[in-house]
């Protein structure tokens, strides 16, 4: 019998880094993918990049940037490449999500993009929400 191999989606928002980091322990979170065009945030700078790898790096969570691949707001270039490299990652046992700035997931290209391209290749989508949402959280925090 084949097992479920799942992926995560995840919009950071401006919550706190704390309320971010409990999250991603929650789900048991080993690498973050972070896909947004311009990795920086205007409102909250402990989301720009290089504080956020620091911090995750703090917590023994990979930071990957992969916003020139899988950016919502520009030309990707080798989009097939790191959908298939995530994939991998996942079905090689780790816990991989992909973030951007978007805290509804049906407002981001999360959903409307990258959710099918990982469909096709057998994964099943998570779309980790902050407390008091609803999502498409049908597993995969064990």
């Amino acid at each position: 019998m084949k097992s479920e191999i799942y992926i995560y989606t995840f919009g950071h928002s401006n919550v706190s880094i704390n309320t971010f980091l409990k999250k991603l322990k929650e789900y048991k979170i080993q690498v973050l993918a972070d896909i947004r065009t311009y990795p920086a945030s205007r409102f909250c700078p402990y989301f720009n990049e290089k504080p956020l790898r620091a911090t995750l790096a703090s917590e023994s969570i990979n930071y990957l940037f992969r916003g020139a691949n899988l950016g919502g707001r520009a030309v990707n270039v080798g989009y097939e490449e790191a959908i298939n490299e995530l994939t991998e990652l996942a079905k090689s046992g780790k816990r991989v999500c992909v973030m951007c700035s978007e805290k509804d997931y049906k407002k981001c290209h999360r959903f409307t993009m990258l959710t099918p391209s990982f469909e096709e290749r057998g994964l099943l989508l998570v779309h980790i929400q902050y407390e008091n949402e609803t999502g498409n959280n049908r597993g995969g925090r064990d």
